[in-house]
């Protein structure tokens, strides 16, 4: 990670709140107006990359139970992924990808998926573009659902084993 000023810190979810509108205001700039900090039950952290006590990169993960076939896993899902355009090509993505992967992998999460608009960036990350359907429980309706998450990518964490395409 470029420069001597930058921070990267893993917030978890119990103590996101100090850092909410800290959010708003940094994915709003990146992603347009109007883009939030969304928590669910499914949260469970957030990385922030900090310059001078000022958000320039941000990253959040989620936890979900998911399937493919019969074989029932855990899966983190990372998302919200911005990075402040001065700060890009420093490698920030990258670095707060590594941190959430960490996380999820140290809480037993077995695969982590994204979805990427630029899967170059991802790749050299260790991600794979996810091409086969997955089931997911869906929380909020207490169901199953199913989804081929186009433009999604997939990696196996140390507790996990490759997904088939099938």
């Amino acid at each position: 990670m470029a420069g001597d000023s930058l921070k990267i810190s893993l917030i978890e979810s119990g103590k996101i709140d100090a850092y909410r509108d800290a959010l708003d205001s940094h994915l709003s700039q990146v992603f347009g107006e109007g883009s939030t900090l969304v928590l669910n039950d499914e949260f469970v952290c957030a990385a922030i990359v900090g310059d001078n006590n000022h958000i320039v990169a941000a990253g959040l993960a989620y936890f979900r139970l998911m399937k493919q076939g019969g074989q029932g896993f855990n899966a983190g899902i990372i998302g919200g992924i911005a990075v402040d355009s001065e700060y890009r090509g420093q490698g920030l993505g990258k670095a707060i990808t590594s941190v959430l992967d960490q996380f999820l992998s140290s809480r037993g999460v077995n695969h982590a998926f994204l979805f990427a608009y630029k899967p170059d960036v991802y790749r050299s990350s260790g991600y794979t573009e996810l091409t086969a359907p997955i089931h997911y429980y869906d929380v909020q309706q207490q169901r199953w659902n199913q989804f081929v998450y186009r433009g999604g990518m997939v990696k196996a964490l140390s507790s996990g084993q490759p997904l088939t395409d099938r």
